[in-house]
């Protein structure tokens, strides 16, 4: 483990049209210390030879098969090498202070072990599509503030459940503590099911960090995710 240093895994899969403006994001981030880790689960489009034309200094990883959401993270996790683990989608651009943003958050207190972004849809950025995750009475995890117009009401830190899994920032020490996403889970809510090993091991804690990042229109790639689900 490098200290200070930022992994950064994306997950994907047939990414082609949108991965480009993913992957410029984050290089283009004023916290420099940093790996890119891309996981590609097989794609058969022209996502890896897009990557290595064009990346060089991403690390590939060429999956054999369609792992999952869980499987395929969890294996760009562990070939990491940093302090903190970034989860990142592949259908997402991230502000240039993403990463510094969320570092901060998690440098304030030794038992912050997620960090959560601001996540904004691309179709209307002043749309919320998540703040983090909330656990309601009936403890049914939801997006906070999802489909609410941003108009600065989350731009403070405060505690939340667990981080969207679309851009989650992970401290090692805790996946070392708790262990990585669950992997019985193909795709969704495998972000939640780590918030509730964290709160149950009441040794780490979660922390909305106000670090912003949009997200590509998932309704453009629904073909794509049915695919995925197969």
């Amino acid at each position: 483990m490098q200290k200070g240093l930022v992994s950064v895994v994306i997950l994907n899969w047939n990414g082609e049209n949108f991965l480009e403006a993913c992957l410029r994001s984050v290089l283009r981030q004023s916290y420099t210390l940093l790996e890119v880790i891309v996981v590609d689960n097989c794609s058969s489009d022209g996502s890896v030879a897009l990557i290595e034309k064009n990346f060089p200094t991403v690390r590939l990883i060429k999956s054999k098969a369609n792992l999952g959401f869980a499987a395929g993270n969890n294996l760009g996790i562990r070939q990491s090498q940093g302090e903190y683990v970034a989860l990142l989608n592949n259908d997402t651009e991230v502000d240039r202070l993403w990463l510094a943003e969320l570092v901060k958050a998690g440098e304030r207190e030794s038992k912050i072990g997620m960090c959560a972004s601001k996540v904004k849809y691309s179709q209307d950025r002043d749309a919320l599509n998540s703040t983090g995750v909330i656990l309601y009475p009936d403890l049914t995890a939801m997006n906070r503030g999802i489909g609410e117009k941003d108009i600065g009401q989350y731009d403070s830190s405060t505690s939340v459940f667990c981080p969207y899994g679309a851009a989650a920032l992970y401290k090692r020490e805790m996946l070392d503590s708790i262990g990585l996403l669950d992997e019985d889970y193909f795709m969704y809510r495998e972000e939640d099911e780590l918030g509730w090993r964290a709160l149950l091991e009441r040794a780490f804690f979660v922390v909305y960090g106000y670090a912003k990042m949009q997200r590509v229109s998932l309704s453009k790639h629904l073909t794509n995710i049915v695919s995925y689900l197969k």
